[in-house]
């Protein structure tokens, strides 16, 4: 299984903190996951400014998903 949590405005946008995906889309990189969602209606993934980590390290843009791992999407974080 491939584990993707959400945080923060995401995860009250999407409606959930995580979910598990099927191992067939381990070989996909972060940004094809990402699409697969978005097309899923998971349109909050949209944003251009979101992060995204990598079993717990922000990653590339092409970095390869394997089964087992953790996919977090994060908007950015500001603090006053």
């Amino acid at each position: 299984m491939i584990k993707v949590l959400f945080f923060a405005r995401l995860k009250d946008q999407i409606g959930q903190a995580e979910l598990e995906l099927e191992n067939e889309l381990a070989g996909k990189t972060v940004t094809q996951l990402q699409q697969l969602l978005i097309d899923q209606g998971m349109d909050a993934l949209k944003d251009s400014s979101i992060r995204i980590a990598l079993n717990q390290n922000f990653c590339a843009a092409d970095s390869i998903v394997n089964i087992g791992d953790e996919v977090a999407f994060m908007p950015p974080v500001t603090g006053g």
